[in-house]
C-alpha cells in the first residue's frame, strides 16, 4: 500500500512520463531512469482475466492488492495531466514558432534512433536487411501519405494502440509514430488541450475516446507480445523499429507544403538566414536532450 507522499512521488513520475510521451522520445526510457519502468508493466501485466474474477467475486481489496492497483491509477492520472499540461504548451509553440519546433523534433528522433541502433547488439545481414525495408516503406508513407489528420473511430483506435508502444519499449516513441499516421497534431494539440475547457471538453473526449481505447488495448496486449520480441527476437525487433523511426523524418521536416491535390508534400530547401542557424540549434538541443536521458538510463542500470 502506498503511503501519501509515496503517492504523490509517483503521480510527479507519472507526469513526467506524460509530459515526455507528448513528444518525440520513448517515455518507457524516462520510466526506466525514474525506476517505474519494470513496476507499470507488471502492473499492467496483472490486469488479466485471472485477477478480475477477484473484483467479480467483490472482493476489491484483494483485486487492488495482486494489481497494484493503487499504483497503476496513480502514475496513470500524472500521466493524463502531464500530457494535458505539456499539450496546452506544445500547440501554442507549433502556432508562434513552428519551424523551431519541428527542428528540435528532428534532433530528437536523429538520437532517437542512434539510441535504438545502439541496443542492437548483433549486427547482421538480416538486421540490416530488416531495419533497411522499414525504412524506405516508413519513407515512402511519409512522403506520400495525406498530410491532414483523420477523426475516423477506427483510424483513432489504431493512432492509440500505436501511439502506447513508446510507454512499453524502452527506445521506441509513440508520438514519433504517430507522425508518420498523420495525427499527432489533432490528437497532442488540438484534443488533448481541448479537455481544459468546459467549452470543449466535449470535442476532446469525442476524439480521444477511441485513442484512449486503442491505447487500453496496446498496453495490455504489447505488454505480452513486446516482451516475448524483445526476448526472443531483441535485435530484429529494434532493427525494425529503428527503420520506421528514421523514415518518418520528411514527417518533421519544416520547409514542406502540401501539394495541390493533397495527396503528398512538397518539399523546399531552407534559405541561409537566421531561421535555419536557430532550427539547427534547435535540433542539437533535441539530440543533447536524448544523449542526457541516455546518461541517466544507462547510470541507473549501473546502480541497479
Amino acid at each position: 500500500m502506498l503511503t501519501f507522499w509515496e503517492s504523490f512521488k509517483v503521480f510527479v513520475k507519472g507526469m513526467i512520463m506524460g509530459a515526455v510521451n507528448v513528444f518525440p522520445v520513448s517515455s518507457g526510457t524516462v520510466s526506466l531512469i525514474l525506476g517505474v519502468f519494470e513496476r507499470f508493466v507488471n502492473s499492467v501485466k496483472s490486469l488479466n482475466h485471472n485477477n478480475f474474477k477477484y473484483l467479480r467475486k467483490g472482493q476489491a481489496s484483494e483485486f487492488a492488492r495482486r494489481t497494484d492497483f493503487k499504483f497503476f491509477l496513480t502514475i496513470i492520472v500524472g500521466l493524463m495531466f502531464g500530457m494535458v499540461l505539456t499539450s496546452i504548451f506544445l500547440k501554442k509553440t507549433l502556432v508562434f514558432y513552428e519551424v523551431y519546433t519541428w527542428s528540435f523534433f528532428i534532433g530528437l528522433i536523429i538520437a532517437s534512433v542512434i539510441y535504438v541502433m545502439k541496443m542492437i547488439e548483433k549486427v547482421s545481414i538480416k538486421n540490416i536487411a530488416l531495419l533497411l525495408v522499414a525504412f524506405f516503406f516508413s519513407f515512402f508513407l511519409s512522403i506520400k501519405s495525406n498530410p491532414y489528420s483523420n477523426d475516423n473511430f477506427f483510424y483513432l483506435f489504431i493512432c492509440g494502440i500505436v501511439g502506447a508502444t513508446g510507454m512499453v519499449v524502452p527506445g521506441v516513441s509513440g508520438s514519433h509514430l504517430m507522425l508518420l499516421m498523420g495525427n499527432y497534431e489533432l490528437i497532442v494539440t488540438e484534443a488533448i488541450p481541448a479537455l481544459a475547457k468546459s467549452s470543449t471538453f466535449l470535442h476532446g473526449a469525442r476524439i480521444l475516446f477511441p485513442f484512449v481505447l486503442g491505447a487500453i488495448v496496446s498496453i495490455v496486449s504489447f505488454s505480452y507480445l513486446l516482451s516475448w520480441l524483445m526476448r526472443d527476437y531483441r535485435d530484429s525487433t529494434l532493427s525494425v523499429l529503428a527503420g520506421f523511426m528514421l523514415g518518418s523524418l520528411p514527417v518533421v521536416y519544416p520547409w514542406k507544403t502540401p501539394s495541390a491535390d493533397i495527396m503528398d508534400y512538397i518539399f523546399h530547401l531552407p534559405q541561409w538566414n537566421t531561421e535555419l542557424l536557430m532550427a539547427v540549434v534547435m535540433a542539437l538541443l533535441g539530440a543533447l536532450a536524448v544523449y542526457i536521458l541516455e546518461i541517466l538510463a544507462k547510470r541507473k542500470e549501473k546502480r541497479k
